[in-house]
């Protein structure tokens, strides 16, 4: 429990935060009990505004059992702890306001009584209260963070019977998915539903007394859900439950208002809150001691979140402020200036390096967290961004104003749309494996979404009727189901019935075909033998036609071929002759030919011995020729030589040559130049010389 209840101030009427009792100095070794010393105390100093008649703040100080109960803000006597009750820091006017009001100090004394030193008892006989300590240690080791090892944390035989049934469901201003099972969390008023997303059933019910869920977030690894709410202008604060069992294992943060946002950290060693107190607090779980608070923002606390590697803590506010802080001292990280409206939500990139804000601004915008630099503006909803959350693979989901749920890539790009709802769409979430959202409006529809592409595949009640009702539902369902059951199996008999009667109709009809089929067979072989007699017959006859046309055919034949022999031997007698003559005319002009044969050899012969005499002159003549030939070379080899030999003196002839007209261009030139001088310097010069 909360180590230093908080008190919430009424008219200026103390609602008191009471610890164990001490006995005062003129007391010493006597029991103070609530009864003896405490109640005449509370009747003097508390009594006109704590009484069962006049309970401010939902605080009655009358009776021991009432004042252990506390009042609107929650338990108000925390025993054993001494220096961390308001009580004291108020009554002895160390903390603002002072009380009494507008009053002195109360006398030593009686602060003395009040002193937390063993614990509060009711009468001499009553065993001292101790303060409540943490059931166990929350904080995880370092390398545990993450997807946790073996099956992720689901319900176990959790109660579904709803806390609070209303007349219309409640707006959906808290959404929560566990990142590793299939599992969603939706809050409402005095309780939080949570379904598994497999087959969208209802798998238990969390009670939150305190008042509303504002905030909702599971533990970064799945096994714890954090709950911020309470009852607005009254109390707030945040309660974790241990997912698997239901049971609520802490509660930390009693504040004066309620609470809007909150986050644990991924290791659990630290709860942060925010509200309408403008102040960022954050708690150690292990104690539930306040480490430290962030008052920087100037309005409302909208929205927070640990960076997933829980080295940094971001928040938002009503007025658009945005700061990151570090996370284990509170000291400022970044400021960012960018929106210039409400801060509506904040979410971490699975990374840590980069976060998504939300605005009323209508837009959503990315940071990096090295320099502080938005790095993406994005123009998500008209007229105001309500929610944002990311997927693990960097793509998000927004919801705002439009109505609409709308889906975008990692760079900022629209992918899109999903059907809009009849109101103001107020939150969406992805299920663990991001291949379903979650989104809810503020009517209180919650709609589950296939991300693929777009299409609504269920809803969830987000009000969902009492198990009696739920059950007498099912069993009407079921009774319906029995008598649809019983109608079909009587319609099932009739059909087995009449399919009876109509396998023996087929079976009948079959025989017929098939009796039918027989003898169409039997009939289609007798056919088929008359066919092929008719066809043998029809052979023989046109064989025998066509031996019969042989026959006269061959008689034509012989005939004709005899006449043809006659007449031919005949002819051969007659071009017998005419051969022999032809021969005899053929050998006398052979013979002709064999004599003037004979003359043209002889021609021949002498033609062959004139040109082999008029080859040898030519052969001589070509030999004087080659002759002539090799001494012309030699002569012009020798004059070649000569030439050579001559050149150095020719080369030395030309060059004097060329010196010598040289010299007598230059004489010339002079002898031109005198003449010049001679004609210029006329008579006299002539005279003189």
């Amino acid at each position: 429990m909360n180590a230093k209840p908080l008190v919430t101030l009424f008219g200026g009427t103390l609602v008191l935060a009471l610890g164990s009792l001490a006995p005062a100095a003129d007391t010493k070794g006597a029991k103070v009990t609530f009864a003896d010393q405490v109640t005449p105390i509370f009747r003097n100093r508390c009594g006109s505004c704590h009484n069962p008649d006049k309970q401010k703040g939902g605080l009655n100080l009358e009776t021991y059992s009432a004042a252990m109960q506390g009042g609107g803000s929650g338990k108000v006597i925390e025993p054993g702890d001494t220096d961390g009750s308001t009580l004291l820091q108020l009554v002895m006017h160390k903390d603002q306001p002072n009380m009494p009001p507008a009053s002195p100090k109360i006398p030593d004394v009686e602060i003395d009584v009040l002193k937390i030193e063993g614990g509060a008892l009711e009468t001499s006989g009553s065993n001292a209260a101790t303060k409540a300590k943490a059931k166990f240690e929350f904080k995880l080791d370092p390398s545990s963070l993450g997807k946790p090892q073996g099956l992720p944390a689901m319900p176990e035989k959790l109660l579904t019977e709803p806390v609070v049934v209303s007349a219309k469901a409640p707006a959906v201003v808290a959404l929560a998915s566990s990142p590793w099972a299939p599992l969603v969390a939706i809050g409402g008023h005095k309780q939080v539903l949570l379904y598994r997303t497999t087959d969208n059933h209802l798998v238990g019910v969390l009670a939150f007394p305190e008042g509303t869920v504002y905030a909702l977030r599971f533990s970064r690894n799945g096994a714890l859900l954090l709950a911020g709410g309470g009852r607005g202008g009254q109390s707030g604060l945040a309660v974790v439950w241990d997912v698997k069992t239901g049971k609520r294992v802490f509660e930390i943060g009693k504040e004066y208002d309620v609470v809007l946002a909150a986050d644990i950290s991924p290791d659990h060693g630290q709860v942060a809150l925010g509200g309408p107190g403008k102040v960022v607090r954050v708690y150690n779980t292990a104690d539930g001691q306040l480490q430290f608070e962030m008052k920087n923002h100037t309005d409302w606390i909208t929205a927070l979140e640990f960076s997933p590697d829980g080295v940094l803590l971001a928040s938002g506010d009503r007025n658009n402020g945005l700061v990151v802080w570090e996370a284990q001292t509170g000291r400022e990280f970044h400021d960012l200036r960018g929106h210039n409206a409400a801060i509506t939500d904040i979410d971490w990139r699975l990374d840590s390096t980069v976060f998504a804000s939300a605005s009323e601004d209508g837009t959503v915008k990315l940071w990096e967290m090295e320099n502080g630099n938005t790095i993406k503006n994005v123009g998500a909803h008209g007229g105001g961004v309500a929610s944002v959350r990311f997927a693990k693979d960097g793509r998000f989901v927004t919801t705002g104003r439009d109505r609409v749920a709308r889906l975008w890539d990692p760079n900022g790009n629209k992918l899109r749309d999903f059907e809009p709802f009849s109101d103001l769409a107020l939150e969406a979430v992805f299920a663990s494996d991001d291949t379903r959202i979650v989104a809810g409006d503020w009517t209180g529809e919650v709609r589950v979404y296939d991300a693929k592409d777009g299409k609504r595949l269920t809803n969830l009640a987000a009000n969902p009727a009492a198990l009696a009702t739920r059950l007498e539902r099912a069993q009407k369902a079921v009774e319906a189901a029995r008598a649809a059951a019983d109608a079909a199996t009587g319609a099932l008999a009739s059909l087995q019935a009449a399919a009876a009667d109509r396998s023996a109709l087929v079976a009948k009809v079959t025989k017929s075909r098939n009796d039918a089929a027989t003898a169409a067979a039997q009939s289609k072989v007798a056919a088929d033998t008359l066919d092929r007699t008719l066809q043998a017959k029809v052979a023989a006859e046109t064989a025998a036609l066509a031996a019969l046309k042989a026959a006269s055919e061959s008689v034509s034949q012989a005939v004709a071929a005899r006449t043809a022999a006659e007449k031919g031997s005949a002819e051969a007698l007659t071009t017998a002759k005419a051969r022999v003559k032809s021969a005899e005319s053929a050998a006398q002009e052979a013979q002709a030919r064999v004599g003037k044969l004979t003359d043209e050899k002889s021609a021949a012969a002498k033609a062959v011995s004139d040109a082999r005499t008029a080859q040898k002159s030519a052969e001589s003549a070509a030999a004087a020729r080659k002759a002539e030939l090799d001494a012309a070379v030699a002569a012009r080899a020798a004059a070649d030589k000569a030439v050579a030999d001559r050149k150095p003196a020719t080369d030395a002839a030309l060059a004097a040559l060329n010196a010598a007209k040289l010299e007598a261009d230059s004489l010339a030139v002079e002898k031109k130049a005198a003449d010049a001088t001679k004609s210029a310097a006329g008579p006299t010069a002539a005279k003189g010389t």
